[in-house]
């Protein structure tokens, strides 16, 4: 039998504590290994055996197609006009040829006296192949205003058909029926009736508006 009286008790007491040290150590080496993520990685920075860095090169990326340039089709039609507009030279001065027009006393273009003077003689038609160039009225109509009835309007056929045909009013803007659309400035303004093209490509408003009210001359 051991002699426990003969034993060193506190050299004994170390050499426990340090096996002891040891074995819990192993143990915890041993958790760590086995952990899920590696508790390694986590104790001392290194990646997980799925995140470590491989030494193969990375995959080559498909390469870009290169897109092909747009190619611009250009019609015979076009050249044709472009060649056209070279041949003609520069453009009209048109702000010295509007000085040369006749005004009205609001300083505007009198259109109907620059046609009456041949100041301006346009075409009656845009395209050379049309022959056409349809019927067309001199008669006036008188238009009662029940707002303002000293001033009358007129409405000159002759003035409007020396731009225009009949087709281009009747009958989708105005109805050949007497009677057939109350015409307002407020409608006019919204661009209905007159307003389609007054206030837009001829006369303007509100210094226009002679043009069609003609003040009644008293008896």
């Amino acid at each position: 039998m051991v002699d426990l009286m003969a034993l060193n008790v506190p050299r004994f007491r170390q050499h426990l504590g340090r096996m002891l040290a040891l074995a819990l150590v192993l143990v915890l080496v041993l958790a760590a290994c086995s952990a899920s993520p590696p508790m390694m990685a986590m104790l001392f920075d290194m990646p997980p055996p799925s995140e470590q860095v491989s030494n193969e090169p990375p995959p080559r990326q498909p390469r870009r197609t290169v897109p092909k340039p747009q190619v611009l089709i250009i019609s015979a039609e076009y050249v044709a006009m472009v060649e056209g507009l070279l041949k003609t030279g520069a453009p009209p001065n048109w702000p010295d040829i509007f000085k040369k027009l006749p005004k009205d006393d609001d300083d505007n273009i009198d259109w109907s006296a620059a046609l009456a003077s041949k100041a301006i003689s346009p075409s009656g038609i845009i395209n050379a192949s049309d022959t056409d160039e349809g019927k067309t009225s001199e008669d006036d109509i008188e238009l009662s205003t029940s707002g303002k009835p000293a001033r009358m309007v007129i409405f000159s056929h002759k003035v409007h058909t020396q731009w225009l045909t009949c087709t281009n009013c009747h009958n989708a803007i105005f109805k050949r029926e007497a009677g057939a659309a109350t015409i307002t400035m407020e409608a006019i303004d919204e661009g209905k009736y007159c307003g389609v093209c007054h206030d837009k490509v001829a006369l303007a408003q509100p210094s226009g508006c002679k043009g069609c009210h003609k003040p009644i001359k008293k008896s």
